[in-house]
């Protein structure tokens, strides 16, 4: 989509913090993610996350099918509807952020990923969760298709990813930390109606569902 990222994530409405970091640590953490592991972000918008794993020692590619910046790593791809530029089985490990909902061609996306991914590598989704998010999941005007922790699971059990599952994801560092906190969602009653500005609140109520598996 034309100038998504510039409108979408500009400084303005999403200003630059310490979160791509974080995240970036813990699924290094949690999935074992070596230095000098191939690493894609594919639809990497602004490249914070891809910029966050290189940190931690990832040879870092993107792809994005409206990149801020294009260089020898981060390619300009219409994702939904051209072949990665990549050659089969290269990579370790395929990250993709807030990228299938946008996607109508859903085969196209998943077989695509799975192609570049190599024997044992892993694909990490992160997507908005729709049975917390679907009274704004459409204030993007680019989402298309949204996914739960059942869908979620299922589409990766369709194309054959190996030790796969999926499951609601809090976007607060101290929560992966202290999971059990997931048990006492006390603001579940609370139904969401707009995008709120307080970040602990919207982050608590507003969850993710994050999504693996291994070729």
């Amino acid at each position: 989509m034309k100038n998504y990222n510039k409108v979408v994530y500009s400084i303005k409405n999403k200003p630059k913090s310490n979160y791509p970091n974080e995240l970036a640590t813990y699924f290094c953490k949690r999935f074992k993610l070596k230095p000098k592991m191939k690493f894609l972000d594919n639809g990497c918008g602004r490249g914070d996350f891809l910029e966050s794993f290189a940190r931690m020692g990832l040879e870092v590619y993107g792809t994005d099918v409206d990149p801020v910046k294009e260089t020898k790593r981060i390619h300009k791809v219409d994702l939904e509807n051209e072949r990665l530029p990549f050659e089969n089985d290269y990579f370790d490990v395929i990250f993709s952020k807030s990228v299938i909902e946008h996607i109508n061609d859903t085969h196209h996306y998943m077989t695509e990923m799975k192609r570049v991914l190599a024997p044992g590598g892993i694909l990490i989704m992160l997507v908005p969760d729709w049975k917390s998010q679907y009274k704004i999941f459409f204030e993007d005007p680019t989402h298309v298709h949204p996914y739960c922790t059942e869908s979620l699971e299922k589409l990766l059990m369709m194309y054959e990813f190996e030790k796969s599952g999926a499951e609601l994801f809090y976007q607060l560092p101290f929560i992966w930390k202290f999971p059990l906190i997931k048990k006492f969602d006390f603001m579940k009653t609370f139904g969401v109606s707009k995008i709120h500005t307080n970040k602990t609140y919207r982050f608590f109520r507003e969850k993710m569902v994050l999504g693996y598996g291994y070729k």
